[in-house]
């Protein structure tokens, strides 16, 4: 009987690895990006939440408006500074190239017909990880590296450290792990049963 185009996952699995192998070329070019922007210690882009931080904002006709955030530029960042700006800006696209590497091999693993191997399991579990640790770190250091600059620039808010969470990312990390348990639990059961069909 002839498979059905629209029956063969043949190609989405293709499209995944695609897909994947583009991200991760996207996230290295992200993370070149940054440190050019920033290695150079000269007009560092910061982005600043503005809650707490006194500011006016005057729009045309003299209408007071509320900005929300901005992005300040800083030189000549100190070291402990420097360092949180420079982790800020590199974590979300490492991280982003982690998980699309991870989905990559997946695709081709499957594409390969190869579903509960370890490289699949340790691709789901490192994808998972990756989340989860970003759903911490990107809100957090951004934050703190917010802080830290403004402190550079004589207008620093009194915190040393801010702690973020983004819910999008942590969910989505416990949902991988999830996966990545079914993946083991698959792992077992094929080695449970092999040899008795």
């Amino acid at each position: 009987m002839t498979r059905r185009w629209w029956n063969d996952p043949g190609p989405d699995l293709v499209a995944l690895a695609v897909v994947g192998g583009a991200a991760v070329l996207a996230g290295g070019v992200a993370v070149v990006r940054e440190l050019v922007r920033i290695l150079p210690n000269r007009d560092v882009p910061v982005r600043v939440d503005l809650a707490g931080v006194p500011h006016e904002l005057l729009v045309a006709g003299g209408t007071a408006a509320e900005a929300t955030e901005a992005v300040v530029r800083v030189s000549g960042l100190g070291p402990a500074a420097f360092a949180l700006v420079l982790a800020a800006a590199l974590v979300p696209p490492v991280a982003t190239v982690v998980v699309s590497a991870c989905f990559a091999l997946l695709g081709g693993a499957f594409f390969r017909g190869e579903f509960f191997g370890r490289v699949n399991r340790v691709a789901v579990n490192v994808a998972a990880a990756t989340l989860l640790v970003a759903s911490v770190a990107v809100p957090s250091l951004r934050d703190t590296a917010a802080s830290s600059a403004l402190s550079s620039a004589g207008a620093g808010t009194g915190q040393a450290v801010v702690l973020g969470l983004d819910g999008l990312l942590l969910l989505a990390g416990f949902l991988l792990a999830g996966v990545g348990y079914a993946f083991q639990r698959g792992a077992r059961l094929v080695r449970d049963t092999e040899g008795l069909v």
